[in-house]
């Protein structure tokens, strides 16, 4: 009975020192993927709302180069006409339309040790029941994987959309190996709405 009580122990301690390695290098390996992004000139640009985070637009997030890097499929493409707010500068003057059928995926947004935050600006001139699906596409341990971060609706009107998470973070003791990056696609959901969407933002610094 005692030799089993402490072949037990012994055992238990060996996968409680498994399981605290383990974590370590998953945390060490998301700590890399945290110093290696740079998202310079952040600022709150969404603090009209509210919204303190300082945000950096994402790569090629105002369509001002005519949505390069972007996937755009099913008739998605940049159009003339930029949000209302002008969020990145006067300057801009360009915007994503998404019609009925359509799909848009982003460049790579580099990741952090936590996910960090996304917003954007959107708009919705056809049925305002329609809605428009934000999901986060990322490869992990050699297999592509899609998250749905939100569900969205909107007015004629443009308007900023909430804060966004990609829930990718460490979500147990052993922890998750980050990706090094995601992308975020943007698909309506039915066939009544006539979106856009302009100024896709990234909060690095989620975890303030």
């Amino acid at each position: 009975m005692k030799l089993d009580q402490a072949h037990y122990v012994r055992s238990f301690r060996a996968r409680l020192a498994a399981i605290s390695l383990i974590a370590l290098l998953a945390l060490g390996f998301a700590a890399g993927s945290a110093q290696a992004c740079s998202y310079p000139g952040a600022t709150p640009v969404f603090a009209p709302w509210g919204d303190q985070h300082a945000y950096a637009l994402a790569p090629e997030g105002g369509f001002e180069a005519g949505g390069n890097g972007w996937a755009l499929r099913g008739g998605a493409g940049v159009v003339a006409g930029n949000e209302s707010y002008q969020l990145n500068g006067p300057a801009d003057s360009r915007s994503l339309a998404l019609p009925a059928g359509s799909s848009a995926v982003s460049p790579p947004i580099c990741m952090s040790i936590d996910t960090p935050l996304i917003r954007f600006v959107a708009r919705n001139t056809g049925n305002p029941s329609s809605r428009l699906r934000v999901e986060a596409v990322y490869s992990l341990l050699g297999l592509v994987r899609t998250n749905v971060v939100n569900t969205v609706s909107a007015g004629a009107g443009w308007e900023p959309s909430k804060q966004m998470s990609t829930v990718l973070g460490l979500s147990t003791i052993v922890g998750t190996i980050l990706p090094s990056a995601i992308e975020v696609r943007f698909t309506p959901l039915d066939n009544t709405g006539q979106w856009q969407v302009d100024d896709l933002y990234v909060d690095p610094f989620a975890r303030h």
